[in-house]
């Protein structure tokens, strides 16, 4: 990952402080985020998960330390680097900042090629750890996610949204017409026809949203505090484009799918979610099917 695919979010008050940092971290390539307080920081992070946080510590309604302990307790930020840069310069304040979780400590006025210096081993840091992870975790034909991997996130989703009180949605997917493809054109044009399907998915969800290969042409996606209705409207939508612009071998394009929502204090198992989104996934396709039967019929008066 270069400076220019890595994402810097800066939680900072100070207007003189943010304008040093943006000018220095763009001209070398960094992408920036900018929040003022620790409220605007959560939103930011509901849907992007930075690369770094450079976080001040004095600052409104919720300081950098409490902000930071806040973070290591969500999954989903958990494992994001933190740089504390502050005023404070006192040896109590660098211990909280550490036992927190930050990774670093610069204090201000800063010396600019010291910070550069810092977030750079930081972020390569957080790069090698990620490509490491990435192998452990990652399917090698579509770079989604592995099947073991899905259990273990999804373990990890509920427990978020029973403590955050929030819900999210999983789909399940199934590549349609891959065997035809296969068998009439050869396991290329197959591997193909779900790499196109996979692709089309990352580009149209958030970059905090999951997706793994389950088997062969069978998919999940978790969406993140998502409910099933935005979630329909989603896949519906990558659906549909599929469908109308997309061709292997002469064939259209298409994938069933089928939801399952999980709100706080449910009741219900990741085993029993996981099933619940593919008994619809397989509804959906029986009646997809179905229809395509029916048309045929209506424009074919010999089929019977």
């Amino acid at each position: 990952m270069t400076n220019t695919e890595s994402l810097i979010l800066i939680v900072d008050d100070s207007k003189v402080e943010l304008k040093i940092l943006e000018k220095l971290l763009t001209q070398n390539g960094y992408q920036l985020a900018l929040a003022k307080n620790a409220n605007e920081a959560l939103d930011f992070l509901k849907t992007e998960i930075p690369d770094l946080i450079l976080l001040d510590i004095v600052m409104p309604t919720m300081d950098g330390i409490e902000l930071c302990k806040h973070l290591k307790m969500q999954d989903s930020t958990m494992n994001i680097p933190v740089i504390f840069l502050t005023g404070l310069s006192d040896t109590q304040s660098k211990l909280e900042a550490f036992q927190v979780g930050g990774v670093d400590y610069v204090t201000k006025p800063f010396i600019k090629e010291e910070v550069l210096a810092r977030i750079n081993v930081h972020i390569h840091l957080q790069n090698a750890l990620k490509k490491l992870e990435e192998i452990s975790v990652t399917d090698e034909m579509t770079g989604a996610f592995n099947r073991r991997f899905a259990y273990e996130i999804l373990s990890k989703q509920i427990s978020a949204a029973n403590r955050e009180k929030t819900l999210f949605s999983v789909c399940y997917i199934d590549v349609d017409n891959l065997k035809t493809i296969n068998d009439t054109y050869g396991h290329d044009e197959g591997d193909k026809l779900i790499n196109t399907v996979v692709n089309s998915i990352k580009n149209n969800i958030r970059s905090s949203d999951y997706i793994f290969r389950m088997g062969g042409d069978e998919f999940l996606v978790i969406l993140r505090q998502s409910g099933m209705k935005d979630s329909y409207h989603i896949f519906e939508n990558i659906c549909h484009k599929l469908n109308t612009e997309e061709k292997i071998c002469g064939i259209p394009i298409d994938f069933s799918f089928g939801l399952a929502e999980f709100k706080a204090g449910d009741k219900i198992l990741q085993d029993e979610l996981i099933k619940l989104a593919d008994s619809r996934m397989f509804d959906a396709k029986k009646q997809k099917k179905k229809n395509q039967l029916k048309n045929l019929k209506i424009k074919s008066p010999f089929v019977i």
